[in-house]
């Protein structure tokens, strides 16, 4: 998360600046036509969105590093959504006041709404990412339904195992992570590509391992329910 932060951080500091030396990359600004492009004072409409812009990317960095350091995990690893909607939400907002056309309040209520909607759909993301996966074992099918579940056949575990530990989580090439939460593909130390379905960082942890010799861990915050999954399955393999 560390070097994706900064990433993230350092492409909206030179988006800010980019959109300084070429104001024309400024949405909404580069469909106007002609006429309406004199009622806008793009200088100073290029300098705010500048300003903003490296606002937001130094806040992003700044943010994780510091939520990090007192110890709010979840804030620290929502950084680049939370600072992006706001960040956004109130640089368009202000930006209105460069725009003398008539027709600005038909944009700027376009624009609300279109930021609403990004705004729910973040929340919903989030929203859904923490709900924890629900277990259905039935007829020889191991399925785990939410973000980034699965089903399988039993047929197609080669072993599972009842763990205290895990290796170490590298990256995420593919996957949502906040605070203890991780769903998805993770790349860890000695296993390489692994699903995760973690909702705690607490042990114990489900490895199932496929044909393919590929991993899957899974948890919940209930450490009676993880227990109870690792039996279930370590039941329908030994019987198959």
């Amino acid at each position: 998360m560390d070097i994706l932060n900064i990433i993230v951080g350092l492409f909206m500091i030179g988006i800010g600046f980019l959109v300084k030396s070429t104001p024309s990359l400024i949405a909404g600004y580069n469909t106007m036509s002609d006429d309406k492009k004199k009622n806008v004072d793009i200088v100073g409409l290029s300098t705010y969105m500048r300003n903003s812009l490296i606002i937001i990317g130094l806040s992003i960095i700044a943010g994780y590093y510091l939520f990090k350091w007192i110890g709010f995990a979840v804030i620290a690893d929502s950084m680049i959504l939370i600072v992006t909607i706001i960040g956004v939400l109130i640089m368009v907002i202000n930006a209105q006041r460069f725009d003398k056309n008539k027709d600005k309040i038909k944009r700027a209520k376009l624009t609300y709404i279109i930021l609403g909607l990004v705004a729910v759909f973040v929340i919903g993301l989030f929203t859904y990412g923490y709900s924890p996966s629900k277990v259905d074992i039935s007829n020889n099918m191991i399925k785990l339904s939410g973000m980034y579940g699965f089903e399988m056949n039993v047929s197609e575990l080669d072993n599972v195992e009842l763990s205290d530990m895990i290796p170490d989580i590298k990256t995420r090439t593919n996957g949502f992570s906040s605070g203890e939460v991780k769903k998805g593909f993770f790349n860890l130390d000695k296993f390489g590509k692994t699903r995760l379905l973690i909702s705690s960082n607490k042990s114990p942890y489900v490895i199932m391992t496929n044909n393919n010799k590929d991993k899957i861990i899974v948890n919940f915050k209930d450490k009676s329910e993880t227990e109870k999954l690792f039996k279930e399955i370590k039941t329908l393999i030994d019987n198959k």
